[in-house]
């Protein structure tokens, strides 16, 4: 059905494929949610309890639930699903601000509708909370939470007029709708000091969420989005949460900033990971952690030998398994550090079939062209296992290796439409995504994509031309 609430975010089979779970699963519950919020709590469970009383062994439409809703909560449901589970995409939420004495004279919620699909003018009613933060003895706690609901263009928040301004404001605080979310300036440079010591996890991983959404709409620079993520990973007490922002820490660095700042960037959280090491108790989750976030930034010859260290057994409660040893041997591969000679030394240690594929992905971890040619034929001439391939892939794209990686650029252009129509999907899409020139953050790779998109790929097929859009 077109009204369905996962399919109104799809645009053809291959998007179908590729987004289904994404969209259902991490979509449909922060809608249901909404919907909790929407109609109140008490209401959506005396509703669920009829709906599941009147149609107990029978099959049911969204229109059966609906009318139990209804009911109960005394709102007419039908604006809410039909701007909810009949349209697509995300609205995002900001503050508005007048100030004066220090005082918020008027707080309102401006709320834009989704970037795509593109000309959408949706606008959506959100049932949330929005709360001031304040420092108090280094630590960021609550002040005041107040729950209403936003509709259209602009809503005004007469409830916090008068307030003293917060060192924290936060849009969606308690997380009950769905919506990106922006801070104002104030609320940034709290961040960037103090992100680490909001005490309640779910406030801290909205702020978490809120800052990576900024940085990629290009509302939050990279080196503040850096400084925040410093300012909180080394004190986040889950680790999931933490292994996250370690890679986006990547990402802001080797893909989102300044390529004329990009090497101090990273020597910046190389330091920061090498203290925060030195901190960590030793055979925590988060010294295993740091270490491993370590291999990536490492940036000067300090950085270099402490690598050396890790891989000698110099840090006390540091296991070095097999994995941790070949993520650091990797590490000073991709750095120069260790030739090929040293490599099968390394796989003599670890001849598992772990240890092989560790032991293909170093070699084309080498700063060589000798070693970046021979993975371009392999990956484009031979017939190899999916683990194989993508070994050889994860060593073949490295960061540090910009200048050898720009001799392939061409090619690859030049090879996507065989690949594509000869290979299995597969393969082809491994190449596709695994190849394209992600670390050459030129204008000319834009151009280059571009061209392909209106000329060669123009009319190639959905699926591939999907892949290099994303």
């Amino acid at each position: 059905s077109s009204t369905h609430p996962i399919v109104t975010d799809m645009v053809d089979i291959d998007t179908v494929a590729g987004n289904f779970d994404g969209i259902s699963y991490a979509k449909g519950a922060s809608v249901l949610q909404q919907l909790v919020a929407h109609v109140g709590r008490d209401n959506f469970i005396l509703g669920l309890q009829r709906y599941f009383t009147k149609h107990a062994f029978k099959n049911t439409t969204l229109e059966d639930l609906l009318i139990e809703l209804t009911q109960s909560s005394g709102k007419d449901l039908k604006p809410w699903v039909s701007t909810w589970l009949q349209t697509a995409g995300v609205n995002t939420l900001h503050p508005e601000l007048k100030i004066e004495d220090n005082k918020y004279q008027e707080i309102s919620i401006i709320q834009a509708p989704p970037k795509m699909p593109k000309d959408s003018n949706q606008l959506r009613p959100h049932r949330m909370a929005i709360g001031l933060y304040d420092l108090i003895d280094e630590k960021i706690t609550l002040r005041k939470s107040v729950e209403l609901d936003v509709a259209g263009e602009k809503t005004l928040i007469s409830q916090l007029a008068g307030e003293k301004v917060a060192d924290l404001l936060l849009l969606n605080d308690k997380d009950l709708t769905y919506a990106k979310i922006r801070f104002d300036n104030r609320s940034i440079e709290s961040l960037k000091k103090h992100i680490g010591k909001i005490e309640d996890s779910l406030t801290r991983a909205l702020c978490w969420s809120a800052a990576w959404d900024m940085l990629r709409d290009s509302e939050l620079a990279a080196a503040d989005f850096i400084d925040i993520a410093l300012a909180g990973i080394e004190s986040e007490s889950e680790i999931a949460t933490l292994t996250i922002i370690a890679s986006q820490l990547s990402t802001a660095v080797e893909l989102y900033s300044n390529p004329k700042k990009r090497d101090s960037a990273r020597l910046k959280v190389g330091n920061a990971f090498e203290k925060m090491i030195a901190n960590a108790k030793a055979g925590s989750d988060n010294q295993l952690q740091f270490v491993k976030s370590f291999t990536a930034f490492a940036s000067s010859a300090e950085h270099n030998d402490l690598l050396k260290d890790f891989l000698t057994g110099k840090l006390p409660g540091l296991k070095v398994d097999p994995e941790m040893r070949w993520s650091i041997v990797i590490a000073l591969t991709e750095r120069g550090l260790m030739d090929q000679a040293a490599l099968d030394q390394e796989l003599k240690l670890d001849n598992t079939l772990t240890g092989k594929l560790s032991y293909q992905t170093a070699l084309a971890a080498r700063p060589i062209a000798q070693a970046k040619d021979e993975v371009w034929k392999s990956i484009t001439e031979e017939e190899l296992s999916t683990s194989e391939r993508e070994a050889k892939l994860a060593g073949f794209m490295r960061a540090l290796h910009r200048p050898l990686l720009a001799n392939y650029i061409e090619p690859y252009f030049d090879l996507l439409i065989e690949t594509w129509g000869k290979k299995s999907y597969e393969v082809a899409s491994k190449f596709v995504t695994g190849m394209f020139p992600i670390y050459i953050t030129t204008q000319a790779t834009l151009d280059k994509t571009n061209q392909w998109l209106s000329g060669a790929g123009k009319d190639g097929q959905a699926g591939l031309r999907r892949l290099v859009i994303e």
